[in-house]
């Protein structure tokens, strides 16, 4: 090939690129979400009923709502709440458990009731734009569902799931996935261990089953509902038949004296050697209208022919899909930017990432203790860094300008979890806080997160600024407590090989009068004690140990998780909750990155990143917040 025509190829190459690049608009994208948000959100709705909370999506004005399998149960009542505030009874109507499709209707009578359109799957393509909005439960506003931001991973069916990056956890089961027309395409079924496998029941699962759905029961296929003898059975290892366990009460079997270990060998002139083989000769004889229907066994060594008149529900009459008005929809169109959506904003995050250093310290008075490290942000015209106060330990350094710099710390907010620390110079970068942005970011709003490392990320915003209530935050020490000698202190039973107390030397039989400046009296004043402390901080124990009293510092570890969940391994921040406000936002932010800022697409601050809260909430403090901490220091 001739230098020449590699040349042609080269710019014709860079033209296709080219072309691809501006087809990208992220201002019509946004603007997309804001649409769609707006339209769709009103009805998205939580769902209650007796010791479990879910999501759905109403898509009719009958009030009939899409869930998850899982979630569902026939016949059950359920509250259902919408973003507006109001609150309806509603019905478990149909569940398949194994498409994990389900269909709740609202029972009380209704007018205006918010619906979204129901889409189709079947057109979906890869790295279509997609929004999931629903219930995660937990922290959060309790009235508005959250919004997470994705593309379809898949477009194909996975194990008859659709696959998205539009994050999800328990609580979200049974929401929605949303094209970006507005309509649902998919509803919030699992998860996987990644952050892309999350799995959607395509909507065109939904329309399949609607007769079913409609109907109070479970069922596993379409049709008329599966013929039952009423009983349980084993399958012969010799294949002679099915053996009774079991005789259901009141059932076909019991009226016609079926008995237990009665081995069912014929039914409807078709041999039995197995289940399936019985569930296909029931269904025949009621497709053919069969009455009696005969049915061999073997009772013993007796062999008995009963004729069974099988008691067969109605086919349900057939009920109509919702209608909607006509109205022209875009085609799906794949954006192939999704995949790797930071590297759109390459050099807006090249600008941003100067303000970050990488701030690294250890904790407690142990001088083994691995070295840990996080982000800092830098304050523009100062020698001030903000960050995480929970994960910067007494001597922290910094590397700034290729050297190791030591910080100064100048003050802790406990409340926020914010440090100010103090550097030898004043920055040249930083952020600006004379311009810090106070205002509620939009919903579906997005932010980018630099990384001096690396691409950063870039997230949506997930619901309204809120107050994040104390949960899981909690320092934790790793021993099993009992009350001494009617309140005396709380005497230790066991101390866990991995926990706090261990490292700091506490031992089996030591009691433990006083936390800080807290008396502690009985087991229950140090477990409230810890619940009021952050993970990583260094607290003194005062402990009676045989007749000696001795006071030990102990730099509390962060509480373990014991969930198998898959939304519950991954790494979480230790102090993640009880702030006075913060930004929810869906990046997959890992917890060492907290203290860096975040930035509308602007490059307006906005916040700094303080925790990981869990797989779909990652949180930062508002730039008002971090603006009236660092003045107060001033």
């Amino acid at each position: 090939m001739n230098t020449k025509r590699i040349f042609l190829i080269i710019i014709l190459l860079l033209l296709v690129f080219d072309r691809a690049a501006a087809d990208f608009d992220v201002s019509q994208l946004q603007t997309d979400i804001y649409k769609t948000i707006e339209a769709v959100q009103p009805a998205v709705v939580s769902i209650r009923g007796s010791g479990s909370s879910f999501s759905g999506v109403i898509v009719s004005s009958e009030g009939h709502v899409l869930s998850a399998g899982h979630a569902v149960r026939p016949g059950t009542r359920y509250q259902v709440t919408l973003p507006d505030g109001r609150r309806f009874t509603a019905r478990g109507k149909g569940t398949n458990p194994q498409a994990d499709c389900a269909l709740v209707k609202i029972t009380d009578d209704v007018d205006a009731l918010p619906f979204a359109r129901m889409g189709d799957s079947s057109n979906l393509v890869a790295n279509q734009p997609c929004l999931g909005i629903s219930y995660p439960g937990g922290q959060g506003p309790s009235k508005l569902p959250a919004v997470r931001f994705g593309r379809i991973v898949r477009s194909g069916l996975t194990r008859g799931m659709l696959q998205s990056t539009a994050l999800m956890e328990p609580g979200d089961s049974g929401g929605a996935l949303f094209d970006l027309n507005g309509r649902v395409i998919g509803i919030h079924s699992r998860i996987g261990r990644k952050m892309d496998r999350n799995y959607e029941v395509p909507i065109d699962v939904f329309k399949t089953f609607w007769n079913e759905l409609n109907s109070e029961r479970s069922f596993t296929e379409s049709g008329p509902p599966r013929t039952k003898l009423g009983f349980r059975g084993v399958e012969q290892s010799n294949g002679t038949g099915i053996a009774v366990d079991e005789v259901i009460q009141d059932s076909v079997a019991e009226k016609h004296g079926i008995q237990v270990k009665d081995v069912i060998q014929m039914v409807y002139g078709k041999a039995i050697k197995s289940v399936n083989q019985l569930r296909t000769a029931l269904a025949a004889a009621r497709d053919d209208g069969a009455d009696p229907v005969v049915v061999k066994l073997l009772r013993g060594k007796e062999k008995i022919e009963l004729e069974i008149t099988l008691d067969i529900e109605p086919e349900a009459p057939k009920v109509e899909l919702p209608s909607y008005e006509p109205r022209e929809f875009r085609a799906p169109k794949p954006i192939k930017q999704l995949v790797n959506l930071p590297r759109e904003f390459s050099e807006l995050e090249d600008q941003l990432d100067d303000v970050c250093i990488d701030i690294s310290s250890k904790f407690g008075v142990d001088t083994d203790i691995a070295s840990f490290s996080i982000v800092g942000t830098m304050i523009k015209g100062t020698n001030l860094v903000v960050s995480k106060n929970s994960m910067v330990g007494d001597k922290p350094t910094a590397k700034i300008e290729g050297k190791d710099v030591e910080l100064e710390i100048v003050s802790r907010d406990q409340a926020n979890d914010l440090i100010l620390l103090k550097t030898p110079n004043s920055n040249l970068d930083g952020i600006d806080l004379s311009e810090a942005m106070g205002s509620q970011p939009a919903i579906g709003n997005f932010v980018l997160a630099p990384d001096a490392d690396g691409s950063g990320l870039v997230s949506v915003v997930s619901t309204r600024l809120f107050k994040s209530q104390k949960q899981a935050s909690r320092g934790f020490l790793g021993v099993v407590p009992a009350t001494y000698k009617n309140g005396q202190g709380a005497e230790l039973k066991e101390v866990n090989d991995d926990g706090a107390a261990k490292r700091a030397g506490l031992k089996v039989g030591d009691v433990v009068t006083k936390m800080n400046d807290t008396k502690i009296n009985t087991h229950r004043d140090m477990r409230t004690f810890l619940t009021t402390v952050d993970p990583k901080v260094t607290i003194i124990a005062t402990l009676q140990r045989d007749d000696k009293e001795l006071q030990k510092p102990i730099t509390l570890g962060a509480y373990p998780s014991t969930s198998n969940h898959a939304a519950d391994n991954m790494d979480k921040s230790g102090r993640r909750d009880g702030f006075t406000a913060v930004i929810p936002h869906d990046a997959d932010l890992q917890p060492e990155n907290c203290g860096g800022p975040i930035f509308d697409l602007a490059g307006n601050f906005l916040g700094l990143n303080i925790a990981r809260n869990s797989r779909v909430r990652s949180y930062a403090i508002p730039g008002d917040l971090v603006k009236q901490f660092v003045d107060a220091q001033k």
